[in-house]
């Protein structure tokens, strides 16, 4: 029998351990297509993580996870199907706010949070716990997929170090292969939270950080057999996205913001079904469906970013002999280049004729290919090997089976839409 007292004593014993034990229950991540994801967290230490009071021995909870489901969209666009990984940022204050002049990351640094699959449960080690005093304050960054800095071309996104104050900071070189590009997500920071306002429960929102350039072909005349035998578009090569602390009467404020170098780097970047053998089909009449030719992920700069495009066409020599003419034309305009903000997603679709191109640019609602698209600006790219005005050249270069072509750019968009009859674009939300 048990001394009088021994069970009241051993019960108080076990209600005190209990009340030591907080794990960081949920983080869950959001998307455009809302995307929740619950983890617990909690504090084994690497140099530079601090440690803040620990559960008692053998007393850890295991980490459980939950997903919900998103709405479907195109591979390497990320919703809570295809999410695998992400990186998570957090910062120990204490009972003190965040200090964007001294807090570091000092309680996760980028820590790896992991599933095999959308059915599999999401898991990282070490597992962290909220600290004792439930009014201790944590802050947290994410960002998504998750990337390994000391991996063989793990280099992109890179980070500033767990021993430096701040924001966390986020550089970004965006891969040239338009296949290795990624859809990258950064969430809104959770400032100052505490188990006790939070009950355990962290949710990020994770937004598109970049901008999402498709871009689709097809035929401005009935001319059978063109086919685009190469496309990019060169744009900013890095950037560096930092977080901030969200302003609450902001709506738009997702708590990041990019900076580039002054002047910034470029690169281009080429469409990989452009280049196949035998090339990229045009589709051989005006009333065709376009097609989609390439999907970027591409840095929310659009200022000075240009496209070059070589098509080939069939023609007839004044004797009747059949030939085909290579147009190649070189650092072309973009229209609607103000558009490229963080989470956009653009389309390009360039009308090819035998004499001109006709580029229009659209914006969409979502990131999905459904929604009604509405049109944002429209440029007409002529060449000649001799125009009688010598004004007429305004940037970008071009050849005709390697003459050189002198290029000329109209915008047919200024505010109100005044289309070419016979032609089968619209505007204002109307899908082509």
């Amino acid at each position: 029998m048990s001394p009088p007292g021994h069970e009241q004593e051993k019960n108080k014993k076990n209600q005190k351990t209990m009340k030591r034990i907080f794990p960081l229950t949920a983080v869950s991540l959001c998307s455009i297509a809302c995307l929740t994801l619950v983890a617990v967290i909690s504090c084994d230490g690497n140099e530079g993580i601090l440690s803040p009071q620990q559960p008692e021995d053998g007393a850890r909870v295991p980490v459980g996870f939950s997903t919900s489901v998103g709405e479907p969209t195109m591979s390497r666009a990320l919703t809570t199907d295809n999410l695998t990984s992400m990186g998570v940022f957090a910062s120990y204050t204490g009972q003190d706010d965040w200090n964007a002049t001294t807090s570091k990351l000092n309680f996760m640094y980028n820590q790896q949070v992991s599933r095999a699959n959308n059915s599999s449960p999401w898991t990282y080690t070490p597992v962290k716990y909220w600290p004792n005093t439930t009014t201790d304050k944590l802050s947290f960054f994410a960002y998504a997929p998750y990337v390994d800095e000391s991996a063989a071309g793990g280099s992109t996104p890179s980070f500033q170090g767990n021993t430096v104050a701040g924001f966390p900071k986020l550089t970004y070189t965006v891969p040239t292969a338009e296949a290795d590009q990624i859809d990258l997500l950064a969430s809104v920071p959770l400032m100052n939270r505490t188990y006790e306002t939070t009950s355990g429960s962290v949710s990020f929102l994770l937004k598109h950080a970049l901008t999402k350039v498709s871009v689709y072909i097809k035929s401005g005349d009935n001319v059978v057999g063109k086919k685009v035998t190469a496309f990019s578009i060169t744009s900013a090569k890095s950037g560096t996205l930092t977080y901030h602390a969200p302003d609450a009467g902001n709506a738009d404020d997702s708590g990041t913001g990019w900076t580039y170098s002054t002047p910034a780097e470029t690169e281009t970047f080429p469409a990989a079904a452009a280049t196949a053998t035998p090339g990229f089909a045009v589709p051989d009449t005006k009333a065709a469906e376009k097609k989609l030719l390439s999907t970027f992920f591409l840095l929310p700069r659009g200022e000075g970013s240009t496209f070059s495009i070589t098509y080939t066409a069939p023609g007839k020599l004044s004797t009747g002999a059949t030939i085909t003419q290579t147009i190649s034309l070189a650092g072309q305009p973009l229209p609607s280049l103000d558009q490229w903000t963080q989470g956009a997603f653009i389309t390009y679709t360039i009308g090819i004729e035998k004499k001109q191109i006709t580029v229009t640019a659209a914006t969409q609602p979502t990131w999905t290919d459904s929604g009604k698209e509405t049109v944002t600006g429209s440029y007409t790219i002529t060449y000649a090997t001799g125009p009688a005005d010598s004004g007429w050249s305004n940037g970008g270069t071009g050849t005709v089976d390697g003459q050189p072509v002198t290029t000329h750019t109209v915008s047919r968009w200024g505010g109100s839409a005044e289309w070419e009859e016979g032609t089968d674009e619209s505007v204002d939300g109307e899908v082509w």
